[in-house]
């Protein structure tokens, strides 16, 4: 029989030590109501390409507005442009809960047993 290893002095390397508290713990130990943590929001994946066609349309409607007058073309392509997203991103937004009708909250516990799945 050959033993390979033996320590006879005492360390400290198996013992574990006490892990630090995340933000989010310290927030959720001062909620009132705990269901207000707990609650999860559905969001589609449409929902996020909403959000960013949004923004982008935002961004060159700004752009358009910072140009000179001069460039009359280039303004109006692309005020048209960023409508044109404005107008994408609301069809975006409505297509999950007008059309299909489906409700915006989820329990915690149904998102668990779909990602399980």
């Amino acid at each position: 029989m050959n033993i390979s290893k033996i320590q006879t002095t005492p360390n400290f390397y198996n013992t574990q030590k006490p892990q630090k508290r995340e933000f989010i713990d310290i927030i959720s130990d001062n909620v009132r109501n705990p269901r207000d943590v707990n609650d999860c929001v559905a969001v589609p994946r449409g929902i996020f390409k909403a959000y960013i066609y949004l923004m982008a349309g935002s961004g060159l409607i700004s752009i358009a507005n910072f140009l000179p007058q001069k460039w009359k073309g280039i303004k109006t392509s692309l005020n048209v442009l960023g409508a044109g997203l404005g107008i994408i991103s609301a069809v975006y937004f409505a297509k999950p809960f007008a059309i299909k009708s489906l409700s915006p909250t989820v329990k915690k516990e149904e998102l668990n047993k779909n990602e399980n799945k």
